[in-house]
Order: structure tokens, then sequence, then C-alpha cells
């Protein structure tokens, strides 16, 4: 149906503009239309990345106005008492869903598909590992040339906690260290461990859940100051 006079839209134009991308997805499945179905699947992903990548963008350059602001030291408070507020209800909600390591970790490497990004996994005797190809925010950051030119995000400069160590660290990259030490401060002992990539960008960081705590190396307690 056409509209007329001065609307932009027709009646079934809006109806469809109001209904959730799901929805008409499911809709298109079961009229047996499956070409429209997946093409809203695909604008559905782009819909979610484009909301990902708003608010990736947003809290890298919040972050980058508080250490240019305030410094490395207040930057590092905030980063970790901000990660509280979200990491550590994640952290809740899986452990309570099962005590199981296995399903613990299927949960956390669900919640990296939120990145949009194909993922790694491989397994051996100590440990799982996961790897994003590319990253979803910090590696495509970099990709991106985000900490580059007048408007560039914020590189830590010198070595510290929430660098791992390491100088010339992407601030957005910088959250990582603070999730690991939200797990430090309740529990003694971390769920996950992150191994930067050498080349953050380019290369591809770990992200490494070991099977018993006493297969966690020490050098992953000892970079953000703790003791086995």
């Amino acid at each position: 149906m056409k509209e007329s006079g001065d609307h932009f839209f027709s009646s079934n134009e809006i109806s469809e503009m109001e209904k959730k991308t799901v929805d008409r997805i499911i809709e298109a499945i079961d009229s047996g239309d499956y070409d429209k179905a997946k093409k809203l699947t695909r604008r559905m992903y782009n819909e979610f990345l484009s909301m990902h990548d708003l608010y990736r963008n947003w809290v890298t350059s919040l972050l980058s106005e508080i250490g240019k602001r305030y410094g490395d030291q207040d930057l590092e408070v905030i980063m970790n008492e901000s990660c509280k507020s979200w990491w550590r209800p994640i952290r809740q909600k899986i452990k309570q869903s099962s005590n199981d390591l296995k399903a613990q970790i299927k949960m956390f490497i669900s919640g990296l598909h939120g990145h949009l990004q194909d993922l790694e996994i491989s397994e051996d005797s100590e440990k799982v590992t996961i790897k994003m190809k590319p990253c979803g925010s910090g590696g495509r950051l970099v990709q991106e040339g985000k900490y580059k030119g007048e408007n560039a995000f914020l590189m830590l400069k010198r070595p510290q906690k929430i660098t791992y160590g390491r100088k010339d660290f992407p601030v957005y990259c910088a959250h990582e260290a603070a999730m690991e030490n939200v797990d430090f401060e309740d529990e003694g002992k971390p769920f996950v461990v992150v191994e930067p990539a050498k080349k953050i960008g380019k290369d591809y960081c770990s992200f490494i859940c070991y099977k018993k705590d006493s297969l966690v190396p020490d050098k992953f307690y000892e970079r953000l100051g703790y003791k086995k």
C-alpha cells in the first residue's frame, strides 16, 4: 500500500520497521522464504556490529580522556572499579549456572561470540585456549587505525600492571588485566588469563582457561602483583 501526500512511508513499511529483526527472520522462515531469512540474518549481524562498535569506540574514548586528564594511576583505579560492575556479575552468573568447569568455559565462549568474530579454540591436557580472529574490539581498533592521527585513542606508554608490564599498550586492552584483578580479589585465582598478542591488531590474543588451579603458571599471578 502506497501512501499519498506528505508521508514518506506506507503503513506496511512502518509496520515492518517497527518489528525486531529476529521476529522478521522467524516470520520469513515460517513462511518458507529462506532467501529473505538469510538476507535479514546478515542485516541483523550488521545491526549488532554497528552498535557493538559504537559502544566500543565510546568506551575507548572515555578511557582515553580519563588517562589523558588524570594519568595512569587514576586510570588503573577507575579501570579496576568499573570492571567490577560488569565482570563480577558475569562471573557470578557463570558459577551459579554450573559447578562444572567445562560448562563454565562454554558459557564464557558463548559470551565471546558477542564480539561477532570467528573463534579458534584448542585444547590440551592442561587448558582450553580461545582466540578471536580478529579480536572484535581491541584488535580491530588497532587495525582500523584508531590509535593514530589527530583524534587518536590513548596508548599507555610505560609498562605497568594494567598493561601486563608492556609499553605502548592500547588503553582499551587494559581492561583484560582489570578483569583478572577482579577474580584475584574475589577468588584468589583467575578464571581466565589473557596472553596478549606480540603485535596487537596483527596477531591474535589468547584467552586461556586452565583446568586446575595448580596448572596456572606463576607469571599470570606475578604480573598483577599476586603470589600463587
